[in-house]
């Protein structure tokens, strides 16, 4: 079965409608949003569910929902990055770690970033894009990668995503389904330049703060179970 993954815990309304549908979760823990009532309750939907819990740490930025990118020291960016994690692990055990937001798409590219990233799972998985630059971290640490492709969201040619603020950037409950059957048949996606680039991917997300998150997701189980 394809594992759908999911970055939950940001507030959206249809989050109790998408827990069901997937079997991994990258919970907000605070650096974006989250707070010790949320982050519980996502502890206690993914015991019922079955799904597996991972913290979506970010930039300590919740003004800016984490998607801009932040000038902070490495020390304090790797002390924030460890106290989200932690505030997470308080509720449950973590069975892996997605960046959220800017970090996500800095540490893609930055080596140096990557290994602060890297340097605080403390024996988690991190889940990234197989072409970034934290999976090269991982890999030379000995650290397991999670491999992600996305089911929402239009790619550059690099393999990176493009920004939300370009129109055409977040695809529709249709465009979302072909992605995933793409991603399904071939391994590929075709980016914002219409080419076919090559997706590695053990791991399906679908953000649940896009409109229409809970539709788009059941449309795309329809389409795997088919």
């Amino acid at each position: 079965m394809i594992n759908l993954s999911a970055d939950l815990g940001e507030g959206a309304a249809d989050e109790e409608e998408i827990w069901p549908l997937i079997r991994s979760a990258n919970v907000a823990c605070g650096g974006h949003t989250g707070d010790e009532a949320s982050m519980r309750h996502a502890a206690m939907r993914a015991r019922q569910f079955g799904v597996r819990l991972g913290a979506h740490p970010s930039y300590p930025d919740r003004a800016s929902f984490g998607r801009v990118t932040m000038a902070i020291t490495h020390d304090g960016l790797r002390q924030s990055l460890r106290q989200q994690i932690d505030a997470l692990a308080a509720n449950a055990p973590l069975h892996h770690v997605k960046p959220h937001g800017a970090l996500y798409n800095d540490a893609h590219r930055d080596r140096e970033l990557a290994e602060i990233v890297i340097g605080v799972l403390d024996g988690l998985a991190i889940v990234c894009a197989d072409a970034s630059q934290m999976a090269l971290a991982a890999r030379a640490r000995g650290v397991r990668v999670i491999r992600e492709a996305f089911a929402d969201r239009r790619y550059e040619p690099d393999g990176s995503l493009m920004s939300r603020k370009l129109a055409g950037s977040l695809l529709t409950v249709a465009e979302a389904v072909e992605q995933v059957q793409l991603l399904m048949r071939s391994g590929q996606v075709i980016a914002r330049n219409g080419a076919r680039i090559e997706i590695l991917f053990d791991t399906i997300c679908i953000h649940a703060d896009m409109e229409q998150a809970a539709e788009r997701l059941r449309a795309i189980r329809s389409a795997i179970d088919k």
